[in-house]
């Protein structure tokens, strides 16, 4: 597990003006709470990823057939006992969502559900850093501010290029995946050439949907090219750096505050 550790410099921010401490206060608590989802994520992300999925063995085939049969038997008894050749189709899918719902019971989990766990967690890291990097904007423009914070959420941009491109993609699938890119009366795109382990294409015209690429979730930008957001321990210690330094420019009082808790 990882836990990437966080030190307020004090309890209170220092200043006569209660409303702005107060205002101010609460964006740098929503700040922290979005870097501790992302660390979470981070390692649901992480969990998900060592999990093999389910292979079944010679000898659970041969109880899940055997048990296929049973329930097949029990459905044409049902039926009379005889059923004919027309009924046989009917008799199939009956004992199939039958068995599948028994497993189910038993807590056995769909295949599909397993494959997407991943990628859930991949697009909760995403949604977080998204999120984490627009407080961190509003916090940057509000009066009093020192002005390091606007520098801070300018290195949120450097660390994290493909942040805003990826996270439009992952929220309007609806259109990318008919190959159309961001507004109102969005275009078609014009799709860029892509090279990585993954995927070559030289030329581009290949759209990428909602990828995990190793760690890295990504996805066909509105402009064309295809991004990434590494879902990564190196991704969550560039934002600790840029958290960290944004609490440190404000003046405090009170004992400090070390997060998360136990």
């Amino acid at each position: 597990m990882y836990v990437f550790e966080i030190v307020t410099p004090g309890t209170w921010l220092e200043s006569e003006d209660r409303d702005w401490s107060w205002k101010i206060g609460n964006l740098l608590q929503s700040l922290k709470s979005q870097y501790f989802e992302a660390n979470f994520a981070l390692n649901l992300f992480t969990e998900a990823r060592s999990v093999c999925p389910s292979v079944a063995d010679r000898e659970n085939w041969e109880r899940d057939a055997q048990r296929r049969s049973e329930i097949r038997r029990e459905i044409e008894q049902e039926y009379g006992g005889f059923p004919g050749h027309e009924q046989w189709d009917e008799i199939n899918f009956k004992t199939e969502v039958r068995f599948k719902r028994e497993k189910w019971s038993n807590g056995f989990q769909p295949r599909e559900f397993e494959h997407n766990l991943p990628f859930i967690y991949a697009r909760a890291f995403l949604y977080a850093i998204d999120s984490f990097d627009k407080f961190l904007g509003v916090l940057s423009r509000e009066d009093g501010v020192p002005e390091i914070v606007a520098e801070l959420h300018g290195q949120v941009g450097e660390a994290f290029p493909d942040l805003r491109g990826v996270r439009n993609s992952a929220q309007h699938l609806e259109d990318r995946s008919r190959g159309l890119g961001a507004g109102r009366n969005p275009k078609p795109l014009d799709l860029k050439p892509v090279e990585n382990n993954m995927i070559s294409a030289p030329n581009g015209g290949v759209l990428i949907l909602n990828s995990l690429n190793g760690s890295k979730y990504g996805s066909t930008m509105a402009d064309g090219h295809y991004g990434e957001v590494d879902v990564s321990p190196e991704s969550m210690e560039r934002l600790q750096n840029i958290l960290q330094q944004t609490l440190e420019a404000f003046d405090w009082h009170g004992p400090k505050q070390h997060g998360p808790s136990a």
